[in-house]
């Protein structure tokens, strides 16, 4: 938003990971800013108004249509996670996704599409969930509702897209937002950045060396194999689906497991990243042992962002001391796996042939 200040136009703008989606919401902050009074230092605290807007909508939803006696608990879970989603944008994602998910739920299609269009505009991931829906219509040979979900969901990324290049923005810029992730290295955040550097602690003793760029800190790895190794696991649970003829009803669950592996299998596991999962978990059907993993990888997610970051970066990585800042960190992901486990055992059924045909044990 300095480089909008500076020159009230998105043209020239470059290296922006920010899809135009995401611009576009950046942007909205500076109309709460009076007239002539345009500047950063005015523009943050309209930023954070902003965003606790979106944490609030996420409340609400919860509220609505979420089972009974779910908000207590998620109210708790949003105190263990802490203030960050008030400096990410990463909530507006999640409640545009919600909406998405809940109007499919409700059968209002358009809707669902539209409101998952504009939510992969603004972050990449939810395009992961389109397959799941268009296979739940398929499966009900509605062939007009597919054709409908789509038109939408499209008309979402074009609108957003058009916007910003009436701000000034261009498609050279779309192509390297995209791009961004792609050259990132393994994330130190990430889980296969923790059992990286856990395989170097025993091999020598040493953590890895930092790699500084594209807006994170990052280890020496196989950065390339983690950006298509996603693929592999979410196709592995769609195939799995298809087996077991789960496309037959919409199911929370089945959304919650596709966000959790790919979040496992993913090169960057940022703070914010968690929320993806831990703002899906009031509408989903699960048990007092889920909701206890949740809650204590809210509290290790402040703890390691913001609260220890800097003893994560100095004292373990770059001086190979204070190890408990990173146990911290690796018993955060050890617990997302578990909760990607048990997310899976709820709906997952080994599949057998009994007289010829699929059988669920």
């Amino acid at each position: 938003m300095q480089y909008w200040f500076a020159h009230r136009s998105f043209a020239g703008l470059e290296g922006s990971e920010f899809l135009p989606a995401t611009l576009l919401y950046l942007f909205i902050p500076t109309w709460l800013i009076p007239t002539g009074w345009f500047s950063y230092a005015n523009y943050l605290p309209a930023a954070l108004i902003i965003n606790l807007v979106v944490v609030i909508g996420h409340l609400i939803l919860v509220k609505n249509y979420a089972p009974v006696n779910r908000l207590p608990k998620f109210i708790f879970l949003l105190a263990c996670f802490g203030p960050i989603l008030l400096f990410r944008f990463d909530a507006l994602a999640t409640l545009t996704l919600i909406i998405s998910l809940l109007f499919f739920s409700r059968e209002k299609i358009g809707l669902s599409g539209f409101f998952l269009g504009l939510a992969s505009a603004i972050k990449v991931y939810p395009v992961i969930f389109l397959p799941y829906l268009l296979l739940i219509l398929w499966q009900k040979k509605a062939l007009k509702s597919i054709v409908g979900l789509l038109i939408y969901f499209f008309e979402a990324i074009i609108l957003s897209t058009l916007a910003f290049f009436a701000l000034g923005g261009d498609y050279q810029q779309i192509l390297t937002a995209l791009n961004f992730h792609n050259l990132k290295s393994i994330s130190i955040e990430s889980i296969p950045g923790s059992f990286l550097t856990a395989w170097s602690l025993l091999t020598t003793g040493q953590a890895p060396g930092l790699i500084s760029g594209y807006g994170i800190w990052a280890i020496p790895g196989p950065a390339a194999l983690f950006n298509r190794l996603w693929v592999l696991p979410v196709a592995v649970i769609y195939l799995s689906l298809w087996q077991q003829q789960l496309f037959k009803r919409f199911d929370w669950g089945v959304i919650f497991s596709l966000m959790l592996v790919f979040l496992v299998f993913s090169k960057n596991l940022n703070p914010q990243y968690a929320w993806w999962f831990l703002s899906l978990l009031p509408f989903v059907k699960t048990s007092r042992l889920v909701w206890l993993l949740a809650f204590g990888i809210a509290i290790l997610n402040q703890l390691v962002y913001p609260v220890y970051y800097t003893w994560l970066l100095e004292e373990f990585y770059q001086q190979n001391r204070s190890y408990w800042v990173y146990y911290l960190l690796l018993l955060r992901n050890l617990l997302i796996i578990a909760l990607a486990y048990l997310s899976l055992k709820t709906w997952y059924s080994p599949v057998s042939k009994t007289k010829g045909k699929l059988a669920l044990k």
